[in-house]
């Protein structure tokens, strides 16, 4: 077998999930892997657009119990935090002070804090079901996630390690750090049995300005969080020799979450 292009993926796979609520989880498995379908970077115009995204994925893995995977990253800035922040009676007029500085803010359906979006991030986004007799459960949905991310910056040379970093934004003892500074935010949500679980991967963004833009939306909103730049790190900066640096972090990203069981969701 022969990988298939972006356009014939897109194809099987779309054809692959409309059938999936009549296939046996184990016979679905094994047309993913015969198509040879990657898990490949969905580019979006903007943060909610990938939020969409991920929700769709989400309603899709409850339907069918099919454990699905999505790598997207958004091409113009803005800020996302969690719906709780938009009924703060001073959100409405922090969200246009934020957007009139070029970065438009957004709700998400997860939990965490105000994280910056757009170029120089990447985010992966897995869908799975607690198997049967399995209560659904914080710690075990966030293992779902830290540990292939780790395995995957592993392949590149990077070891890190789940711990929370003071004055980072988002901060969560979920967070996956190098040598104490912040690279991966993570999140997630549950519908029923169902866990959709986020991870924001800071991959070259300008982290001054991006700090910065959560740190004043934050202020704004009357929160007294100190956030640091100098906190976080980017694996632009642990592995600054690759010539590509998205290609070869959603390369290592397909390979690992693939050999977790997960199929690409046909955005």
């Amino acid at each position: 077998m022969f990988p298939l292009g972006k356009a014939e993926s897109s194809v099987v796979l779309k054809t692959i999930h409309s059938l999936t609520p009549h296939i046996p989880a184990l016979t679905m498995a094994y047309a993913y892997k015969e198509a040879i379908l990657p898990i490949s970077l969905t580019p979006v115009q903007r943060p909610e657009h990938g939020l969409t995204l991920e929700m769709e994925m989400l309603n899709h893995a409850v339907a069918s119990g099919t454990r699905l995977a999505l790598i997207w990253q958004a091409e113009t800035p803005g800020l996302v935090l969690p719906e709780r922040f938009t009924r703060d009676p001073l959100f409405e007029a922090a969200a246009r002070s934020s957007a009139a500085r070029d970065w438009p803010v957004v709700g998400r359906k997860t939990g965490g804090g105000i994280t910056p979006q757009g170029p120089g991030v990447l985010n992966l986004a897995l869908c799975f079901t607690a198997c049967t007799g399995q209560s659904r459960a914080i710690l075990p949905g966030y293992a779902k996630i830290v540990d292939p991310l780790r395995d995957a910056f592993a392949r590149l040379g990077v070891t890190a390690e789940a711990t929370p970093v003071e004055g980072s934004f988002c901060d969560g003892d979920y967070n996956l750090a190098v040598d104490g500074r912040k690279l991966v935010g993570t999140a997630q949500r549950w519908r029923g049995h169902t866990c959709l679980i986020h991870a924001l991967i800071l991959t070259d963004i300008d982290l001054d300005p991006a700090v910065e833009a959560v740190a004043t939306f934050s202020r704004e909103l009357g929160h007294d969080t100190i956030f640091d730049a100098s906190v976080h790190c980017r694996l632009a900066d642990l592995i600054p020799n690759i010539a590509d640096l998205t290609k070869t972090t959603v390369t290592a990203l397909d390979k690992t979450v693939t050999d977790a069981g997960y199929a690409p969701f046909a955005a």
